[in-house]
């Protein structure tokens, strides 16, 4: 992958990842009211941040957190660019047995619509850079 097919794919992927972290937050926030009752959003963050059964989220968060970084900084590098959007295909790759993302996520594609919906909008950007 080129740097400048790097800055594209981080382009195009960036609005699929957020819209896909939207749909398992509010997907998660609805098993956790279903089984704790409602909670404001202040607090559903602080379980978010500090309950071990979302550390899971954790990934992506970074993930998404570094796109924007890698796109916002003017002075990253070619390497920061690649490795930015290495790390996006990483997260959504099974050959990494030490993937903690997946093992949770994947049950959700079947569960979820919302976010089957949304995981496809994020495949078909992965798809793009297959075998660069």
């Amino acid at each position: 992958m080129t740097e400048e097919q790097a800055i594209q794919f981080l382009a195009e992927v960036r609005r699929p990842l957020l819209t896909l972290h939207k749909a398992i937050l509010d997907h998660e926030r609805a098993a956790y009211e279903k089984e704790f009752g409602p909670v404001t959003p202040a607090a559903f963050l602080q379980v978010l941040i500090n309950g071990s059964g979302f550390r899971w989220i954790t990934p992506l968060s970074t993930v998404i957190a570094n796109v924007d970084e890698t796109l916002d900084d003017k002075k990253a590098t070619a390497v920061d660019r690649i490795s930015a959007a290495e790390a996006v295909t990483i997260l959504f790759s099974s050959a990494l047995p030490e993937n903690a993302f997946l093992p949770r996520y994947q049950p959700l594609l079947h569960s979820s619509p919302e976010i089957l919906h949304e995981h496809g909008r994020v495949a078909q950007v992965l798809r793009t850079v297959e075998g660069k």
